[in-house]
């Protein structure tokens, strides 16, 4: 009996670690907190670990997970211009990807994480085109 609640023990933590990477794939999140002015999309495709989404442009690039933790790739992007407060906050999240390390998902709701703690939003929207 201990043996087979053992056995059950480390199935169910070897199904938890792959869950993970399901919640995100094929879902699409819309940044809530961003101070500056702009609509962040981030995407997750549904078959392949890549990312990608909307800012002014479009960006892609892969990912990693681990369980809780997250590791995004480098971001490839277009080059369309826009209003400046919409290019900065575009950079601004850009340059945030790679320090991201963690993630939480509650319900529809996406929190990515940094190494140094700060905290960015996202809700759950309906899919966007890659």
């Amino acid at each position: 009996m201990k043996k087979l609640l053992s056995l059950m023990t480390i199935l169910f933590a070897l199904s938890a670690c792959g869950a993970n990477k399901a919640d995100l794939k094929g879902n699409s999140y819309q940044l809530q907190n961003e101070e500056n002015k702009g609509v962040i999309i981030l995407a997750f495709d549904k078959e392949e670990m890549r990312y990608y989404g909307v800012v002014v442009n479009r960006y892609f690039g892969s990912y990693e997970v681990d369980g809780h933790k997250i590791k995004f790739g480098p971001a490839g992007a277009t080059m369309m211009m826009g209003p400046q407060a919409e290019m900065e906050t575009e950079q601004k999240f850009l340059q945030t990807l790679p320090q991201i390390s963690e993630y939480k998902l509650d319900g529809d709701d996406l929190t990515l994480i940094t190494k140094d703690g700060q905290e960015l939003k996202f809700f759950k929207i309906t899919k966007v085109e890659e």
